[in-house]
């Protein structure tokens, strides 16, 4: 298998700040890790020009200058389910 079809079905997790349990994979692309299995993307936004993540189905958001100052250099993979059609 190429190595871009593999990336399409893994998230490699780069920064981690343990106690907001916040995977970043790059700046532009946060997930959620309460559940390692399950990982929710955080949609980004840039709000009175700063960045900020948004919590899925409620108006939280968290910023960039709060998960960088416990941030960790980490790498975690996670792969994601594969998801077929039903026909």
């Amino acid at each position: 298998m190429p190595a871009t079809f593999i990336n399409k079905f893994t998230i490699e997790i780069k920064y981690f700040p343990p106690q907001l349990m916040i995977g970043l994979e790059n700046i532009k692309e946060a997930w959620l890790l309460f559940d390692i299995k399950n990982p929710v993307e955080l949609k980004t936004i840039i709000h009175q020009g700063n960045l900020y993540y948004r919590m899925p189905n409620s108006d939280k958001r968290i910023s960039y200058r709060t998960l960088k100052k416990g941030l960790v250099k980490k790498k975690i993979v996670i792969p994601l389910p594969m998801q077929l059609l039903p026909f």
